[in-house]
């Protein structure tokens, strides 16, 4: 008789027990890694900002710190793509938290009519009704479960609705830190481009950034004579974007308004920042990351000898050896090296010699 009671007592309880654990099941955990991913690219930023701060005052650097501005423009980028990520998360934690505590607190309510009717002294008649001492212990064992149960739904909900409050707070200190961390970024994106457009005016800096235009272009040349695949037919070319065909300076001679007249080995394709670049057709990235006055770029092989240039990327999404498909996103439209604003530059080279990339776009 005895064991039986106490196996119900202890079943009971043990169901009572379960819909606990059920409950209280934790929230998922979110990128536990972003804050320090967030920290790093802020010790990161401020690193740059220091050397940038050291060469300021040298005229003769300006090339040089503009450099340096794209790269931490492109970790203060990184910080803004890792606040979203960060908001993004909470908010999903605040929907996990939101649907828990509406089950914790039906439960509550459950437990709270279910003591109502029950009363206090409805525990002493448990106790009282024990058959022997044995049987008392294991009704003590029980009615002690139950309180403790009872105790736990409680201060789950509470924990809950602590949480709730503690990431909802949060969620709006990161869409201030976001919309903080994008001003700043505009704004030190119209300080790089500025740093260019006021350089390029002056003699001393046209003089530097031919030099350097003619130095890309020797390096360039020797690549494409190193990398150039064999003769072959290509399966077409395509616009390196899928959100503009805008040209915004085209292939060839031009007036430019600081430099005279000079030609311009490609065409620019007006886009926003952080815009898709396209590999423009299939081939083999023999090209991926600074490239002088490019600022960030790539190169592609293409098998019938011709050879993509995609320049002033803010990030690139493919490594050297690296064989894309025609489409396929390559990087992301910026303004890095020499460059006044954000757009994508395209040249085409066919052997040594580039072409106007007209003649093969659709």
């Amino acid at each position: 008789m005895f064991s039986r009671k106490r196996a119900i007592s202890f079943l009971c309880a043990a169901c009572m027990l379960c819909s606990l654990i059920i409950m209280a099941l934790p929230a998922p955990v979110y990128g536990t890694g972003l804050s320090e991913q967030l920290e790093q690219a802020r010790q990161e930023k401020e690193a740059l900002e220091n050397q940038i701060k050291a060469i300021r005052a040298d005229k003769n650097k300006v090339l040089q710190q503009k450099k340096l501005l794209d790269q931490r423009n492109e970790t203060l980028r990184n910080e803004v793509n890792l606040i979203q990520k960060q908001s993004d998360e909470t908010q999903a934690r605040i929907v996990d938290l939101t649907a828990k505590e509406e089950q914790q607190y039906a439960l509550f309510c459950r437990q709270v009519r279910a003591e109502e009717e029950r009363g206090t002294e409805s525990y002493w008649s448990v106790i009282f009704k024990s058959a022997d001492f044995a049987d008392l212990l294991a009704r003590l064992d029980f009615v002690s479960e139950v309180m403790d149960y009872d105790r736990k739904v409680i201060e789950d909900l509470q924990a809950t609705r602590q949480q709730l409050t503690e990431d909802k707070a949060a969620l709006e200190r990161q869409k201030a830190e976001l919309v903080s961390a994008q001003a700043e970024l505009q704004k030190d994106i119209d300080e790089a481009a500025a740093l260019v457009r006021d350089y390029e005016k002056s003699e001393a800096g046209h003089n530097a950034m031919l030099s350097q235009a003619k130095q890309d272009e020797e390096r360039i040349q020797e690549l494409i004579r190193q990398q150039q695949q064999s003769s072959g037919s290509s399966d077409g070319y395509i616009w390196p974007s899928n959100n503009s065909h805008l040209i915004t300076d085209s292939y060839g001679w031009r007036i430019c308004p600081f430099h005279g007249r000079e030609y311009h080995n490609g065409i620019d394709i007006g886009a926003r920042l952080g815009t898709d670049v396209l590999a423009s057709s299939s081939g083999t990235v023999i090209q991926s990351g600074w490239n002088g006055g490019y600022g960030i770029s790539v190169m592609i092989s293409h098998p019938d000898g011709i050879t993509t240039l995609y320049g002033h990327m803010s990030s690139t999404k493919v490594s050297v050896g690296q064989t894309v498909s025609k489409g396929q996103v390559i990087g992301a439209c910026g303004s890095t090296g020499n460059s006044t604003g954000a757009h994508i530059h395209f040249t085409m080279y066919k052997g040594s010699s580039t072409v106007n990339p007209l003649d093969y776009l659709p």
